[in-house]
Formats: structure tokens, sequence, C-alpha cells
């Protein structure tokens, strides 16, 4: 999903697309829970009001809508057409607001600063430069006393065999917070899940989430 020119050139066939292709593309069913995340779900109430939010990587808008339903301004953007398409829906449905668009990432122009940016499930996906430049804009691009919320996936245990070819730059046990040391962190944990998706898929994956507080 992230691959450069080159590796396009040497492997046109690449795969099959990932599996949330399908089920954004399904009204019918949630590709990973319905509601926010977990940290989100427990942190929300320390976010200053009326924020300006920036969703990363926002999927089917899990995290979007329940911030929108809050009272905040939120932009939101994610690579796959599907995933935006339904988004958008289920935000209609919900009576919220969001500024949803698709990008690419490693594309993505900062605008302006956000009082909260997040992103879960996705900045192991790129290559390492890439996620690493994308997290240094995305501290420069927080207001001081904003909060960055991510979550993402370790090498304590190795992609799964049908997310591997899409995942880049699975994060070592402890990079993430580290790049956060001159920031308060609010809330960290690390260690390992098991999930579920429509089609019978399962999987286990190791896991990172920090939420971080700008306080210079």
């Amino acid at each position: 999903m992230y691959e450069r020119m080159s590796d396009k050139e040497a492997a046109p066939a690449m795969q099959e697309q990932p599996f949330w292709e399908q089920t954004y593309a399904d009204m019918d069913v949630s590709t990973f829970c319905k509601g926010p995340t977990v940290d989100v779900n427990e942190f929300y109430h320390i976010f200053p009001k009326n924020s300006q939010v920036l969703d990363v990587g926002c999927g089917e808008g899990r995290n979007s809508i329940f911030m929108a339903k809050l009272g905040n301004l939120v932009d939101a953007f994610d690579i796959s057409e599907n995933g935006i398409k339904k988004a958008k829906k289920i935000a209609e449905q919900s009576g919220v607001s969001v500024n949803y668009f698709c990008c690419d990432l490693e594309a993505f122009i900062f605008e302006k600063e956000y009082d909260v940016i997040m992103s879960h499930g996705v900045l192991h996906l790129p290559y390492k430069d890439v996620r690493d430049t994308f997290i240094a804009k995305m501290q420069t691009n927080t207001k001081i006393g904003g909060y960055n919320v991510i979550g993402i996936f370790t090498n304590r245990l190795p992609a799964t065999p049908d997310n591997a070819p899409y995942t880049h730059s699975l994060f070592d046990v402890g990079e993430l917070p580290d790049k956060y040391k001159d920031w308060e962190i609010i809330h960290h944990n690390e260690g390992t899940f098991t999930d579920s998706h429509p089609g019978d898929i399962h999987h286990e994956h190791a896991f990172e989430r920090i939420i971080a507080k700008r306080i210079v």
C-alpha cells in the first residue's frame, strides 16, 4: 500500500488489496470495533474543548466521528477511497460534520496547527523514513498544550501474513515514546492483543500506544 516507485516497477502485481478494503466497501459491517479506540474513549475529556483535530489514517471514521460529536472541528484523511466514502456516509447518518478527504500520508501537507492529532494503526505501514518525517511534522504542527494520540504495531510480534506486504516499518518497542521524550507522556501502554474482523479473519498484534502533550 505504501510501496515506492522502484518497488512498483520490481513487483507490479504486488498482492491483492488488504483485507480492510473489502469491508470498507461494505456498509453492513464494521472492519474494526465500533466507537472510538480505547485510548480516545478514556482520555478525550482532557483535550481542549472545541479542538481543531486531525485524524491521520481515519479508516471508517471511528475516532473522527466520535470527536466531531463532542463539538470539535475535525479534519480526517485516509489513503483508502472506500474508507473515506464509508466514513462520510456514517458521519452523515450520525448527524455530524467531518472534513474527510482521500490522501496518502506521504503527500499530506500541513496547512494549520492542531490541538489534537491522532493516528491509529497506520504509522507502521509506510517506510521508516516516511513515517519518521511525518511524526516530526505532526509534532511541529501541534499547538503548545496540544496532544498527539498514537497507536502503532511493534516488532514484538511479526506482522500477520496478510498484513505483511503492506507493513514496511514495525516500530521497535519503546521507539514511539522515545520520539516524545521532550513532551509530557500522559498515557503509555504496550503489549499484545488479538482481534477479529468480518470474514472470519483473526490476528494477533503487538502494539504500543501513547498520548503525549506538547509542553514547549
